[in-house]
């Protein structure tokens, strides 16, 4: 009997400390990324909003994408980015990287106007596969809009569960949810920019005609 109650003490001892335990992704972060990727968003489907296919589909020189070209690479990071949060989301807890990683948050948010162009990863790439613009923005929205879902509802602990890469990335090797999503947020705001440079361009197609 005494043995009986030392186990269901035991028990209702790791429930208590389960439901109590203190958290170190605050609900400020969490609404940090919330805003972040819808503004990220608004900004981008603004950029995009009354142009044509001529004006879509231009390209400054052979070298460089097209407005099309770049809404495809954003959709096809925002999906990478659905399926890193859902599938890392149930990996074990790391509390031995978190003082490791500190600080790497400005360094993702710095990406925004980092003036060191790096080429996209294979899977990155845009193939083309999107002809018109609405096709291209429901592959942006669906994700996009999935991940916002996932941030605003998830039970995981943001600081706790990490991404990691190889030896040679750098501040890029290890970085919690919280960084990483931060990452995509910078890298949507970057690549609107990039947009608004195409449209700067001496012979972008000015007219407006649908």
């Amino acid at each position: 009997m005494k043995s009986l109650f030392i186990i269901s003490a035991l028990c209702f001892s790791v429930v208590s400390f389960a439901q109590t335990k203190h958290s170190l992704w605050t609900e400020k972060e969490r609404q940090f990324l919330v805003e972040g990727l819808q503004s990220s968003q608004s900004d981008f489907l603004n950029e995009l909003t009354g142009l044509t296919q001529k004006q879509i589909h231009f390209k400054p020189d052979s070298a460089k994408w097209s407005i099309a070209e770049v809404a495809e690479h954003l959709g096809i990071y925002d999906e990478l980015l659905y399926w890193d949060l859902l599938n890392n989301q149930y990996t074990p807890e790391m509390p031995e990287w978190v003082e490791k990683v500190k600080g790497v948050d400005s360094v993702m948010v710095a990406y925004t106007t980092d003036p060191i162009k790096l080429k996209a990863p294979f899977v990155a790439q845009p193939l083309g596969r999107f002809e018109t613009k609405a096709d291209l923005l429901a592959y942006f929205n669906r994700f996009r809009n999935e991940v916002i879902n996932l941030v605003k509802e998830t039970k995981a602990d943001f600081r706790l569960h990490f991404i990691f890469r190889s030896e040679d990335a750098g501040v890029w090797r290890v970085r919690d949810l919280q960084q990483y999503t931060l990452l995509w947020i910078a890298h949507t705001q970057r690549h609107t920019n990039q947009i608004k440079s195409i449209k700067a361009s001496a012979n972008y197609p000015k007219q407006n005609h649908r």
